[in-house]
């Protein structure tokens, strides 16, 4: 029965278009993904005001 059946194991799960593994990478991916754009907008800001304003040092704000 083992040797017949590629995936014994895929048997018992309903079926899906996806391995589990796949599951866990596009969750993984989404997860990343979010992450990356809510971080990206704040960072990029940053970067254009140190760009936009390079005379402005550490030492204004302290």
């Amino acid at each position: 029965r083992l040797a017949t059946s590629p995936r014994p194991r895929g048997e018992m799960v309903v079926k899906t278009i996806l391995a589990p593994w796949e599951i866990l990478l596009v969750i993984s991916a989404t997860v990343l993904t979010m992450t990356f754009l809510m971080v990206l907008p704040p960072a990029a800001l940053v970067i254009w005001r140190m760009r936009r304003l390079p005379q402005i040092s550490l030492q204004g704000y302290v």
